[in-house]
């Protein structure tokens, strides 16, 4: 023991090697670990989305559809037409004309039901004939009508029991029907739930996930097996932690969920599965045992080194050197990256395309360096004349862009056009010589002219060169251009 001690003492170099090692070694297992939680987690999450797609998109695809077809029907000219005929033709030659149309419909799109409330006479029509006249202040069943007139929504849905048969349930879809600005009928289709079952029972034995409708509170609705309209349910815990989040990891496993308007529910999948195997697993060990060791030693070192030069890099490459706003790279990023967020035809944006008239007379005139000076002026005067939300660039030479989120109005669009021209006009002089500079415009409204970069982009050049030929300083929208057909 002695004799240990004192060589661990006559080799404190090696002693410190060794608690390296150890330490490095255990920091491995640790970070193995983790890794291999993580990407068996990323793999469930993505096996989850993607299984989630699929059943969503036959879900939603077929409510929307059945949407679709009763908006189809609202615009008939030939219902319509049948609709303005009910004083004018005997009873019952009017029930046989609407009945044999819900017929047609309800076969085409195999429908369980299609119906027309007459709002004059409240007759409840179907392929059967009339079924009964509809009376909120008799039957409970038939307050649903009087609720949705009052509410005045183009088109609504609501998941129930069938009137005369209470074991099944059926997804409604109501739709106004108006002639000539005159409400005249509601009418709408009845879907058994047979078809959503049938497809949430395919995924779930084929793919082994756990797929449930649920309230807004996270209670259990109905499923591939049961509905259960009457008092929802907590049969899943998990479904509790989906409150708040749509998306989240749980001990059960990657949930994801998603509302479905149509019918006022989520859409929910549990997926607890991943599909690494074994062999891939003790591969990524060994590789990731041998690569953390090495990490550990050479990132410290390389981290401090290059992290300042890294970042300096990234914001030259998307940096306009001269003016100090983005460049066409930073642009085009950013553009792109709003672009693509969920929710941005919502919110809408507007492209200005800057072009600096008379640019190329500064330049002979006075020489590069006091064009330089007017660009780098340009470029701050745009810079303050937006927020900074917005993004703000040069396209290179004397062109300049702007992309501003949320503003989308024309009178909003065309005031900020006038107050950029008004900013950036002005007259350049020096001894006895001189050069106006003002402004040309070209606009793009972001989703109603186009919904990708390069279509905006093109549009709004197309509008500025417009300005350009008809007399320079000015501005021009391409929905105004589009107008006169240039």
């Amino acid at each position: 023991m002695k004799k240990l001690t004192k060589c661990l003492k006559e080799n404190r170099l090696l002693v410190t090697n060794i608690i390296i090692i150890l330490v490095g070694f255990i920091f491995a297992l640790g970070m193995a670990f983790l890794l291999l939680n993580y990407i068996t987690k990323k793999d469930m999450e993505t096996t989850a989305n993607a299984l989630f797609d699929g059943v969503y998109t036959s879900i939603n695809n077929e409510l929307e559809s059945s949407a679709h077809i009763t908006k189809i029907m609202c615009n008939d000219y030939f219902l319509q037409n049948i609709i303005k005929k009910e004083d004018e033709i005997p009873e019952n030659e009017f029930e046989e004309e609407i009945s044999e149309y819900l017929e047609s419909i309800r076969e085409t799109n195999n429908w369980e039901g299609a119906y027309i409330i007459s709002c004059k006479t409240n007759k409840y029509f179907t392929p059967d004939g009339i079924g009964k006249i509809v009376d909120p202040n008799k039957n409970e069943y038939d307050k649903w009508y009087s609720n949705f007139i009052k509410t005045g929504m183009e088109y609504g849905a609501d998941l129930t029991y069938d009137e005369f048969n209470e074991k099944e349930y059926v997804i409604f879809i109501d739709r106004r029907m108006e002639v000539d600005g005159e409400l005249r009928a509601v009418l709408g289709c009845a879907m058994y739930l047979d078809n959503t079952i049938d497809i949430m029972r395919s995924y779930s034995e084929k793919y082994n996930i756990d797929i449930c409708f649920t309230d807004i509170y996270g209670n259990t609705t109905f499923d591939e097996d049961e509905v259960n309209l009457g008092e929802a349910y907590y049969s899943r815990d998990y479904t509790a932690d989906m409150i708040r989040e749509n998306q989240v990891y749980t001990k059960e496993g990657f949930i994801v969920r998603k509302y479905i308007p149509l019918i006022g529910m989520y859409l929910v999948i549990k997926n607890s599965q991943h599909y690494l195997t074994e062999r891939f697993f003790n591969l990524l060990i060994g590789f990731v045992l041998i690569m953390l060791i090495l990490i550990f030693v050479l990132t410290t070192y390389n981290f401090y080194k290059f992290g300042f030069e890294k970042d300096d890099l990234k914001k030259k490459v998307r940096t306009d050197y001269l003016t100090k706003i983005s460049n066409v790279n930073g642009l085009q990023s950013s553009i792109n990256f709003f672009l693509e967020e969920e929710g941005s035809k919502l919110i809408g944006a507007t492209m200005f395309i800057i072009d600096i008239d008379h640019f190329k007379e500064v330049n002979d005139t006075f020489g590069h360096g006091r064009g330089d000076e007017v660009l780098m002026e340009v470029g701050r005067v745009l810079s303050k004349s937006f927020r900074g939300g917005d993004i703000v660039g040069r396209l290179g030479g004397d062109e300049f862009m702007v992309f501003s989120p949320t503003l989308n109005d024309y009178d909003h669009i065309a005031q900020k056009a006038k107050e950029l021209n008004e900013a950036i006009k002005r007259t350049i002089k020096e001894d006895d010589k001189s050069v106006d500079i003002s402004v040309s415009i070209g606009i793009t409204i972001y989703p109603n002219d186009a919904e990708n970069y390069d279509e905006l982009y093109e549009k709004a050049d197309r509008a500025l060169y417009f300005v350009k030929e008809h007399g320079k300083n000015g501005y021009c929208l391409y929905s105004d251009l589009s107008r006169i057909n240039i």
